[in-house]
């Protein structure tokens, strides 16, 4: 039998997503759409997306990320957060500061995992992440500036 384009495509459907693969659910999407609001911008890199998803799992834990998709999926975020919990508000904080700096906090330490990727980067267009500007390690930012250049 050969299998052709169109028997291909026929057939997709029948196989499992790669979410479903892992485990993911509408819940994963709903706090992904949560996440792009926080944001402010829908095309948030898959990079940081995922490692939001898995940053809010290790700190709060499955049960708190679809609480939080349910409390602010629906309506204007900015009312939601207003009349949401305490707990609920300070995920909101956690969310919005990784997705800004990439910053995480590991063994007491703030550590900037995600920082190619976070939005601050994004929003600056005279500079590039260190280590994404060429030159070698840190990029030029591993120099010091020239007196007077600027």
């Amino acid at each position: 039998m050969t299998l052709t384009r169109r028997a291909f495509l026929v057939a997709l459907p029948g196989v499992p997503s790669a979410a479903h693969a892992f485990g993911l659910s509408s819940n994963d999407a709903a706090f992904e759409n949560v996440v792009r609001q926080i944001g402010g911008i829908g095309d948030i890199s898959p990079y940081l997306l995922d490692g939001v998803s898995a940053e809010f799992l290790q700190v709060y834990g499955a049960d708190a990320r679809g609480t939080f998709a349910r409390t602010l999926s629906s309506g204007p975020l900015q009312e939601r957060v207003a009349k949401a919990p305490a707990d609920i508000k300070a995920q909101v904080a956690f969310v919005a500061k990784l997705l800004y700096t990439g910053e995480v906090t590991r063994k007491g330490k703030q550590v900037a995992f995600y920082y190619p990727w976070c939005l601050a980067w994004r929003s600056l267009a005279f500079a590039k992440a260190p280590g994404l500007c060429g030159g070698p390690a840190f990029g030029h930012w591993e120099n010091p500036p020239i007196p007077g250049a600027m």
